[in-house]
């Protein structure tokens, strides 16, 4: 005769299953929370992000446009100024939208011909130098297809305004609550560029010398372009290490790819990215509030370095700083042979607080950290002296890498200096003597900028 259960076990059964049922369901919650809100940021992010888009492109159509008007050096150089600033903001946008690479590269294409041949301009310009009639003309080209592209990105942007359509890729629970971000199909913004892509069909060459920007849509991240591909799984406990927390606190959300792929994880208060290739951190941030500033600047300054040494194992030099939140945010540059490396950049956040760090960004540093090849400069630092404005007094000199519009890179002597209680800095290239950037450094209680 088969056994029965006695009501005290029954009813514990029933409890443990209720128990287990509830745990499980309160795991998958917390999973789907932390999804919810991952989600809710990067929609947010990529809704700012295109209508920046549509903002610089509208702006790069209407300068242009002045610049067919202007007839002087002295008009033209504010245009081509303008046009340089505008073309890397729609870069920066464009980068952060979920577009699939083949998509854009026209457009990416057109935005960096903007900038190059706007610097390119510039330096003529400043030569005392008349544009040709060739070079005149490229103006009108890129008027011409300003036109179409602002009309298209601004009716892209306002198509996704009402955030009725989401720009990002629906994220679904699969399978077990830690592999969250099972994504397929066709990007949710491809579609929209597939078209302006094809209106850019019969692009004509620009004509012009200088630094062409053909190699910008095939830039490959220099520090691990020979790395090994890592898995998910290596990708994880890579960031969990870093991160300081448990491999189960964190939610795999999905690949990101273009010129930079990595994957991505969160948590409830973490989000942090880890490269594809060599399984290097590019983003990190701790969304934990700072609620007060107990640390000075100079000791979270010495937090950031000791930080960046144990991490990447480099010499670095902090630049500049900004506080905002209670956190203190540093810009580092690779040095080496007494040369500063301002494409190699690493910022760090540091809390004021306690001291930890709750941000970090390398994708600077892993897109143009690469073994170079040594260089003697043409100009002692006194010959280059004689190429700054007689007016600055300058304090202090060192040989810095400095990027261009153009992507490339040039050696130069960066002098700091003063005049009326303004800090400036000059760089003047080694070999030719030309100014090639000037800055204003701003100093205040949040920090050391520079305009």
């Amino acid at each position: 005769m088969p056994q029965t259960l006695s009501k005290r076990v029954q009813i514990r059964i029933i409890s443990f299953s209720l128990a287990g049922a509830l745990l499980l369901f309160g795991a998958g919650f917390t999973g789907y929370r932390i999804t919810a809100r991952y989600r809710d940021t990067v929609e947010y992010k990529y809704q700012q992000s295109i209508n920046d888009l549509s903002d610089y492109v509208s702006n790069i159509k209407t300068t242009l446009q002045k610049g067919l008007y202007s007839n002087t050096a002295a008009g033209l150089q504010p245009v081509f100024a303008k046009l340089m600033t505008m073309s890397e903001g729609a870069k920066n946008a464009l980068a952060v939208l979920p577009v699939s690479g083949d998509q854009s590269i026209a457009i990416q294409k057109y935005l960096a011909q903007v900038g190059d041949y706007s610097f390119y301009s510039l330096k003529k310009l400043a030569k005392n130098e008349q544009l040709s009639n060739d070079e005149l003309d490229n103006l009108k080209k890129l008027y011409s297809y300003a036109c179409t592209l602002d009309t298209s990105v601004g009716d892209l942007a306002a198509a996704y305004g009402d955030g009725a359509i989401k720009i990002g890729k629906p994220i679904t629970l699969k399978g077990n609550i830690t592999e969250i971000g099972e994504q397929s199909g066709e990007l949710t913004l491809d579609g929209g560029f597939r078209e302006m892509n094809e209106g850019f069909t019969d692009y004509p060459t620009m004509i012009y010398d200088g630094p062409f920007s053909d190699h910008i849509e095939k830039q490959k991240p220099a520090l691990i372009e020979n790395k090994t591909e890592i898995s998910q799984t290596q990708a994880l406990v890579k960031a969990a290490a870093f991160a300081h927390c448990s491999q189960s606190d964190l939610y795999f959300t999905g690949k990101s790819e273009g010129s930079l792929p990595t994957y991505n994880f969160t948590s409830l208060d973490k989000y942090i990215t880890v490269t594809q290739k060599g399984g290097y951190i590019d983003l990190y941030i701790d969304h934990t509030p700072v609620s007060k500033s107990t640390l000075s600047v100079n000791s979270a300054i010495d937090e950031a370095a000791q930080f960046l040494r144990s991490t990447l194992g480099e010499n670095f030099k902090e630049s500049y700083y900004s506080v905002s939140d209670n956190i203190c945010t540093i810009n580092f540059a690779y040095t080496a042979n007494d040369i500063i490396y301002y494409s190699d950049l690493v910022k760090v956040g540091v809390s004021l607080q306690t001291g930890e760090i709750v941000s970090y960004c390398a994708t600077g540093y892993i897109m143009n950290h690469k073994a170079r090849p040594e260089k003697a400069p043409s100009l002692s630092a006194d010959e280059a002296k004689q190429y700054v404005n007689k007016n600055l007094n300058i304090t202090s000199s060192q040989l810095a890498v400095i990027p261009t519009a153009g992507k490339y890179e040039v050696l130069t002597y960066e002098f700091r200096c003063k005049s009326d209680n303004n800090d400036i800095l000059v760089y003047i290239n080694t070999d030719t003597g030309n100014e090639e950037q000037l800055y204003i450094v701003l100093k205040g209680d949040n920090g050391v900028l520079v305009i």
